[in-house]
């Protein structure tokens, strides 16, 4: 596994949007790690984390649907589709 610099930054306070993932749940950002490899030369799909995690108070994102009252989503490079616009800005602003 490479090596990497991993960023966690508290942001309770800075008014991030919340994340409705795949219809199933809305998290509201409280915690963001970054996770960065060192190696890579540059973005990969327009994102440089090659990992984000999003940690936060959850819902269901629909009428009925419970779910824990905290959660963890994690978004991978791999996988641009899912992750939201605000989200790659905040990666690219962090990178070290």
């Amino acid at each position: 596994m490479p090596d990497t610099i991993t960023k966690r930054l508290h942001v309770a306070e800075k008014g991030l949007p919340e994340i409705t993932y795949r219809d199933r749940e809305i998290v509201t950002p409280e915690i963001i790690t970054l996770i960065y490899l060192p190696d890579s030369p540059g973005p990969v799909n327009g994102i440089y984390p090659g990992r984000a995690e999003v940690e936060g108070p959850s819902r269901g994102a629909r009428p009925g649907m419970h779910g824990p009252p905290r959660s963890c989503i994690w978004f991978y490079r791999k996988h641009p589709d899912f992750w939201p616009a605000w989200l790659i800005d905040f990666g690219a602003q962090h990178r070290p």
